[in-house]
């Protein structure tokens, strides 16, 4: 219980602050939308597309919040945290078919350019960026105690480096009048989309095909616990994320011949090294005594022994 509820404060805290900072973002929307039909600027259209999916990001993370306070029942039993990942997934695919179809007319325009209204161009963006700053401000003393609100702070902060681009392509068409210049920054700002955007969408796959986190020592993890005092080996490891912050562990563990009480003390050991030193939230361990697997071993013929060993080491 107490890890239940752990678990739904962090969720409701900051929510205020990730509302805040969605309306500030759907403003941001709005005004280079109409700028961008107003001015003629491909390129405010482009980097309101970036904003409205940072928007929709902040959607889908208070939405997920908000769910995430339900307790685990007897369908979701590891609770409803994944429900941020699906529709993260679905958002950075429309992302892609969006900037991609930018993408192609950005590049059509640079060699058709059209007239562009620069002092338009430049006060919708100057908006733009000042309400990017004060998103980033509001946002960024909650990213210290969350990944997911720390991605999303970047995210508005690479929003904001964008808003100064279109910010210097206005000036450019209102001192040189060069109107190449506003599909050439819309190439860039969707190529930077693209990219962003094919990065997260592999972080949220990985999620939900139940991929170890990048970067796990799974060795050095096995090597650990078979380190605790009791424990022969440890193997049929599986490691995968229950969501974006929590790592999942299962594993057989074989001890010597040994009490129940020795047995307790080896697990809680063992998932003592594994939460402290590799952040596994979730661990499982089936124990098996050394003496009954010697003695399965010596029991089974040769041949099916053989297949045993052959099955084990394709899991």
């Amino acid at each position: 219980m107490s890890h239940a509820r752990g678990h739904h404060q962090g969720a409701e805290s900051g929510g205020g602050r990730i509302l805040i900072a969605l309306l500030l973002n759907i403003g941001i929307v709005v005004a280079q939308v109409i700028g961008g039909i107003l001015s003629g600027s491909l390129a405010l259209i482009a980097d309101a597309v970036h904003n409205g999916s940072d928007a929709a990001s902040l959607g889908v993370s208070y939405g997920a919040r908000r769910i995430a306070r339900r307790d685990p029942d007897q369908r979701r039993t590891f609770g409803y945290a994944r429900v941020e990942t699906v529709a993260a997934l679905i958002n950075l695919t429309s992302l892609i078919v969006i900037a991609l179809y930018l993408l192609v007319e950005g590049g059509r325009k640079l060699f058709q350019p059209e007239e562009v209204d620069g002092m338009t161009m430049l006060i919708v963006s100057g908006i733009a960026f000042v309400e990017d700053l004060l998103s980033v401000i509001v946002l960024y003393p909650l990213s210290k105690g969350s990944l997911n609100v720390r991605s999303a702070t970047l995210h508005l902060i690479a929003d904001t480096l964008s808003t100064v681009a279109v910010l210097a392509g206005a000036v450019a068409v209102m001192l040189f009048d060069v109107p190449w210049i506003d599909p050439a920054l819309t190439v860039l700002i969707s190529v930077f989309i693209l990219a962003h955007a094919l990065k997260e969408l592999r972080a949220a796959a990985s999620v939900l095909i139940e991929s170890a986190p990048k970067g796990f020592d799974l060795k050095g993890a096995v090597r650990a616990v078979e380190a605790v005092p009791g424990v022969r080996d440890l193997h049929h490891v599986h490691v995968w994320q229950l969501d974006e912050n929590r790592v999942a562990v299962e594993a057989h563990l074989v001890m010597e011949q040994a009490d129940l009480g020795e047995i307790e003390r080896v697990k809680r050991e063992a998932k003592k090294v594994l939460h402290d030193q590799f952040g596994v939230e979730h661990t499982t361990l089936e124990v098996e005594i050394d003496a009954c697997v010697e003695h399965e071993r010596s029991v089974v013929p040769k041949h099916e022994a053989g297949a045993s060993g052959h099955h084990n080491h394709e899991n």
